[in-house]
């Protein structure tokens, strides 16, 4: 993300700038809306579909519109894969184990999936699979200091943000 950046910025035309402002804009949007539902996902566990479907666009179409203004039109194709890959495994793992995985938690995966791939779809898929390691310890943690038990809820939806930020931050 931040190569895309310094070179739409270095570029020097309104195009450059205009494509490095769009997509900070919509990471910042993500960023800040990840931040909300995070907390609403610890809280209720839930992550609500009235502000998870209306990222789609609101992240998607700037993103959209940087790849096409900077010259890398094949960021599009990127997203896209980004949005089936991990969108699409999360509706497989919802089909499998319904009990398992929650809608929210599915209507947040593409959405992180559509997001990181704008980046790659390497990220995309490092995302996904951060969001499970991430996951994965917090659940261990919350096991031995007895804060949660074999059928205790964990919300799941910070983990998967904090796997695709610790993607975008270091990767």
């Amino acid at each position: 993300m931040t190569a895309f950046l310094g070179e739409q910025f270095a570029r020097g035309d309104a195009a450059g700038w205009a494509a490095g402002v769009l997509a900070a804009a919509a990471f910042a949007l993500l960023a800040g809306a990840g931040v909300w539902l995070g907390a609403v996902d610890v809280r209720e566990h839930r992550l609500p579909g009235r502000v998870v479907r209306p990222l789609y666009p609101a992240c998607g179409l700037p993103l959209a519109a940087a790849a096409v203004l900077g010259g890398e039109p094949v960021r599009l194709l990127w997203m896209l894969w980004g949005l089936v890959l991990v969108g699409g495994a999360y509706v497989l793992l919802r089909l499998l184990s319904p009990a398992g995985l929650g809608l929210g938690d599915v209507r947040l995966s593409g959405l992180l999936g559509l997001c990181l791939g704008f980046v790659s779809v390497g990220h995309a898929v490092l995302g996904a699979l951060a969001g499970f390691v991430a996951g994965g310890l917090a659940a261990a943690v919350l096991l031995v200091a007895g804060r949660a038990g074999p059928r205790t809820r964990i919300a799941f939806g910070p983990a998967m943000l904090a796997g695709a930020l610790a993607v975008l931050v270091l990767g």
